[in-house]
C-alpha cells in the first residue's frame, strides 16, 4: 500500500551529490535549513560528472601573479553569449557570471585550494589542486560537518505534490524500498543530465549516439529531468546536442574521465583517409574543444588521428595539455606514421606537404591568436601554423566522447524550475545538468562546473529561505 511508505522531513532534499548538489546543501545549511541529500551512486563512487572532472572554473579575475590577463565579467558573457549563437538566456548567463568570482571565493572558505587551470586559455580558470574527486570530497566533509544528511544507493523515482501543486518531496528508491523524502522548503534536481542513458541519447541526439564514450558518471541517466516534466514543467535549451571532448579513442567506455587532448591545435587532426577535415587554429582551445570532438563524430565517422611534430613535443606545456591513456605513435616519417596507423601513407604525405607549404611565416604565441596560419589551404589553419618537419612524428587516435548533454529545464535566476505555462512551480529547483537553456551547438571551457557551484548555491539558499518562512 502507498501509506506504508516511510517518510522523512527536511527543510530542504537535494538529489544528487555532485558540485551543484553539494553547493546546494552547504547553501541551505549556512541558512539553518536541516538538508537530507538523496546520491543514487554507493559512497565510493559518489560526485556524479565532478568525480570524473579536472573541475576548472572560468570566473571574471583581476590579472594575477601567474601572468593570467584580466578577464573581466563582460568578457566572459561575451564569450558564452557569442559561443551559443546567441541563443543562451542571457538573464541566466549574467547571473552565473555575476556570481561566479564569489562563489570561487566561497569555495575557498569551504576548504579548496586552487591551482592555475591549463595554459593557452582564452579566460582566467582555475583547478582545485586535488581535481574533482578532491573537491567532492572536501565538500561531502564540510556538509556532514554541519549535520547534513546522505543516503547512499539513494535513487530518485517520482515527485510528490500536494493538492496545491507544490511540490513537497520525492520519492526514492533505497536499499530498503521506496521511501519519502519531504522538504518544506523545496526539492533540488542536481542530478545530472540523460548522458548516460542510451536510448534517451539516441532519442534526442542521434543513433550514432548510442556508441559515444561516457565520459562521466554512469548514474546521469536523466530521470530528475523525466520526473519534472511529468508533473509538468518546461523543457529547455537544445535537447540534439551535447557537450563533448577530444579523447584518446582508447578510453574506457564508461567512466573514462579525463582522457583528452587539449593540445590539439599543436598539431593538425586528419581522418582515416589522412585528410584534414577542420581548422585546429579556428579559436583558443576552450572554445573549440567540444565543437572539435563532435566534428570527429560527424565528419570522421568516429575516429581522427591528432598529429605533431617535435617543435610541439618538447615544449613545456606540450605534456600538460594531453592525457591519452596509451602511448604516442611514434614514427621517423609520415610515411611510416601513416602505416603505423593503418591510413593511405600517399594521402598523409599529400595532406602534410601541403599543409607544410601553406605555413605563413609570423611570431608562433600560444597565449593569443596570432593570426599565423595557412594561405590557400582548405581547410586553413587560421592560428597557430607551424611545419611538421622535425621528426620523430607523434600521433594519438582520437574521436569526441559525451561528457553531458545540453537539453534540460527551463528556470529562473533563482534556480526555480519553471512550468509549461511559464510559472514557477513551488518547492521545485534545478541546477547545474538539469539546466537548459545555457549550452548551444559548443561550449566555453570550464564553464560547466562553475554553473553547477552558482546555481547550486543559489537553489539552497532559496530553498533554505522558503522553508524558514513557512
Amino acid at each position: 500500500m502507498i501509506s506504508d511508505i516511510p517518510s522523512y522531513e527536511f527543510d530542504v532534499v537535494v538529489v544528487g551529490g555532485g558540485i551543484a548538489g553539494l553547493c546546494a546543501a552547504l547553501a541551505a545549511c549556512e541558512q539553518g535549513a536541516s538538508v537530507m541529500l538523496a546520491e543514487k551512486s554507493p559512497l565510493a563512487e559518489r560526485g556524479g560528472n565532478t568525480r570524473f572532472a579536472d573541475a576548472q572554473m572560468r570566473f571574471p579575475h583581476e590579472a594575477d601573479e601567474y601572468g593570467v590577463r584580466t578577464y573581466t565579467e563582460e568578457e566572459m558573457i561575451d564569450d558564452m553569449m557569442r559561443i551559443s549563437r546567441g541563443r543562451a538566456n542571457r538573464e541566466l548567463v549574467e547571473t552565473l557570471v555575476r556570481n561566479a568570482a564569489e562563489t570561487v571565493e566561497w569555495l575557498t572558505e569551504l576548504g579548496i585550494e586552487w591551482e592555475p587551470g591549463y595554459p593557452h586559455t582564452a579566460g582566467y580558470r582555475r583547478a582545485p589542486k586535488a581535481g574533482g574527486q578532491g573537491l567532492v570530497d572536501t565538500l561531502f566533509r564540510r556538509f556532514e560537518g554541519r549535520d547534513g544528511v546522505t543516503s547512499y544507493d539513494t535513487a530518485a523515482v517520482e515527485l510528490l505534490v500536494d493538492a496545491e501543486r507544490r511540490v513537497s518531496g520525492v520519492r526514492c528508491s533505497s536499499p530498503d524500498g521506496l521511501v519519502d523524502l519531504l522538504a518544506r522548503g523545496g526539492v533540488v534536481l542536481a542530478c545530472g543530465g540523460f548522458q548516460a542513458n542510451v536510448q534517451m541519447r539516441v532519442a534526442h541526439l542521434g543513433r550514432f549516439a548510442d556508441s559515444l564514450i561516457l565520459r562521466g558518471s554512469r548514474y546521469n541517466t536523466g530521470e530528475g529531468i523525466r520526473m519534472a516534466l511529468d508533473i509538468g514543467a518546461q523543457p529547455a535549451g537544445q535537447w540534439g546536442d551535447y557537450h563533448s571532448a577530444v579523447i584518446d579513442a582508447r578510453s574506457p567506455v564508461v567512466e573514462c574521465g579525463v582522457t583528452a587532448l587539449y593540445n590539439f591545435q599543436m598539431g593538425i587532426i586528419v581522418d582515416g583517409q589522412g585528410r584534414r577535415f577542420l581548422d585546429e587554429g579556428e579559436d583558443f582551445r576552450d572554445h573549440t574543444y567540444v565543437k572539435f570532438g563532435k566534428a570527429i563524430i560527424e565528419q570522421a565517422d568516429g575516429r581522427a588521428y591528432c598529429i605533431f611534430d617535435q617543435q610541439m613535443v618538447q615544449r613545456e606545456e606540450f605534456a600538460r595539455a594531453w592525457r591519452p591513456v596509451g602511448p604516442a605513435i611514434e614514427a621517423q616519417s609520415i610515411g611510416e606514421l601513416a602505416s603505423e596507423l593503418s591510413i593511405p601513407g600517399d594521402q598523409l604525405e599529400e595532406t602534410v606537404q601541403a599543409y607544410n607549404q601553406a605555413v605563413q611565416p609570423g611570431e608562433f604565441d600560444l597565449d593569443r591568436l596570432d593570426g599565423k596560419g595557412t594561405r590557400g589551404l582548405a581547410p586553413p589553419k587560421s592560428n597557430w601554423a607551424m611545419p611538421l618537419t622535425e621528426p620523430p612524428f607523434v600521433a594519438i587516435p582520437v574521436t569526441g566522447g559525451i561528457t553531458f548533454t545540453f537539453g534540460g529545464l527551463k528556470v529562473d535566476t533563482t534556480a526555480r524550475a519553471i512550468d509549461v505555462a511559464g510559472q514557477p512551480i513551488a518547492g521545485l529547483y534545478a541546477a547545474g545538468e538539469p539546466m537548459g537553456e545555457i549550452f548551444y551547438y559548443n561550449y566555453p571551457g570550464a564553464s560547466s562546473v562553475i554553473r553547477g557551484a552558482v546555481y547550486g548555491r543559489i537553489a539552497g539558499r532559496h530553498a533554505a529561505e522558503q522553508a524558514a518562512a513557512g
